[in-house]
């Protein structure tokens, strides 16, 4: 079967605001650790591992420029201008809708619609985290494909094979040839373009192909595809090559095109897990159940107080809700077992000061109010300065949601992940290495 293109990296620029409209119980960072512990170095918004091909590339064309250097700007490093000039070759070659959505394609597109150059006020407000180098980083870091800023082991590996395969001769090294002239063509638009603080090429350079020719993300070669399938089931430290070898092995694809579940991918997973494998997996799936039924209570709560259309709604009258009745009974009794299940992982500390409030064996009334009181606890905690709840709170007790916030869809009520695990980035990632069929 032919599996949905997900997830896709897009451009992530929105303005700070007092508004806080993810995670409204604090429950991501806890299963965010967890995720790090299964599937290192991994990120859900990873799409296609020839990114870190590019990278490689990157670091190849800039490594002549002096530590600390940065553009005219005073902010963007060379790296950074080499993506710059890598995102805009490939908008300006797309013909027509691409397979993949570059991050800070829209920002390039834009720049070549009015005309102007591409430059660090024009793009993405945080590529250190939404741009490509940003996302793949720490991937990078971890396969040794990028080591402290220099060109790591399998890097090296990475970027010789790739440029052997490109029929590059010479782009790495000192021996010339064909390629040796292209990294010296690169190097010199980015020397430029760092020079004047924004790109300093324009419409008929002949080496805007040279990104989709070379580093489109869905054509990597087979010799390249094998390096980076190599890096990433070598996980000596991890978790992350169980992981994937379950997952294009034919029980674990199987389970996962089928479903489209990581529940039921980890449970299938578990079946053949090592001890260590087998613990993370138990404490995950005893979090996320943890998760959901918070969740789907918080969730029935804001539909509870969207059908009172303006009107207060008392922590009694939330207390009937069956959701919530659930919830004050199942999280009590979860508590001390999933103390025990992350304590491996050093989350004990972070689970209890977080939920303990919700503990507390009470009456479903009392238990909506520890609950709408952790929401205001959660966003008055968010970065940079505190967020505003969802809803507002009378001297009486009585609730009346914000208009931002009104929800009609009730909580999903069943065990589904509340959180992402990377599977699917690691499936994008298997289909692209020709791990799984395409």
């Amino acid at each position: 079967m032919r599996f949905p293109l997900f997830p896709l990296l897009s451009d992530e620029d929105k303005a700070e605001t007092s508004e806080g409209g993810l995670d409204p119980l604090g429950l991501v960072q806890v299963a965010e650790a967890l995720a790090v512990r299964l599937v290192r170095g991994v990120r859900e918004r990873m799409s296609h591992p020839r990114y870190l091909t590019a990278m490689a590339v990157a670091m190849e064309v800039c490594r002549r420029f002096p530590e600390e250097s940065v553009a005219r700007d005073g902010i963007s490093p060379p790296w950074l201008v080499f993506e710059w000039i890598a995102v805009e070759g490939f908008v300006r070659t797309a013909d027509g809708p691409d397979p993949f959505k570059l991050p800070g394609s829209e920002k390039a597109a834009t720049a070549i619609r009015e005309h102007v150059p591409l430059s660090a006020a024009r793009y993405l407000k945080t590529p250190n985290v939404f741009g490509f180098h940003g996302v793949y980083r720490g991937l990078a870091r971890d396969l040794d494909i990028d080591n402290a800023g220099r060109m790591g082991e399998v890097g090296y590996d990475l970027l010789t094979t790739w440029a052997k395969q490109q029929k590059l001769d010479g782009f790495t090294g000192t021996a010339g040839g064909g390629g040796a002239y292209i990294c010296e063509q690169l190097y010199a638009a980015v020397k430029e373009s760092v020079q004047a603080g924004a790109v300093a090429r324009r419409d008929g350079w002949q080496y805007w192909r040279f990104f989709r020719e070379h580093l489109a993300p869905h054509q990597i070669g087979p010799a390249e595809a094998k390096v980076l399938r190599d890096a990433l089931v070598i996980d000596s430290a991890g978790l992350r090559g169980s992981v994937l070898q379950f997952l294009v092995s034919d029980k674990g694809r199987e389970v996962f095109e089928k479903t489209q579940s990581e529940r039921s991918f980890h449970l299938a997973l578990r079946h053949s897990a090592d001890v260590n494998l087998g613990i993370l997996l138990d404490a995950i799936l005893s979090y996320e159940m943890f998760s959901r039924i918070c969740q789907d209570a918080f969730d029935d709560v804001l539909v509870e107080m969207t059908r009172r259309n303006g009107s207060k709604t008392s922590p009694g009258e939330l207390g009937l809700i069956a959701s919530v009745k659930k919830a004050s009974e199942r999280v009590p009794e979860m508590f001390n077992e999933l103390l025990e299940r992350l304590e491996p992982f050093r989350e004990t500390a972070r689970f209890a000061n977080t939920f303990a409030p919700l503990a507390e064996r009470t009456s479903a009334a009392d238990w909506v109010e520890r609950l709408l009181d952790h929401h205001i606890v959660t966003q008055r905690k968010k970065p940079p300065a505190g967020k505003s709840p969802w809803f507002e709170r009378f001297d009486d007790g009585g609730t009346i949601i914000r208009p931002l916030y009104r929800k009609e869809q009730p909580g999903r009520g069943d065990d589904s992940y509340l959180h992402a695990y990377r599977t699917r980035s690691l499936y994008t990632f298997a289909r692209d290495l020709r791990m799984i069929p395409a």
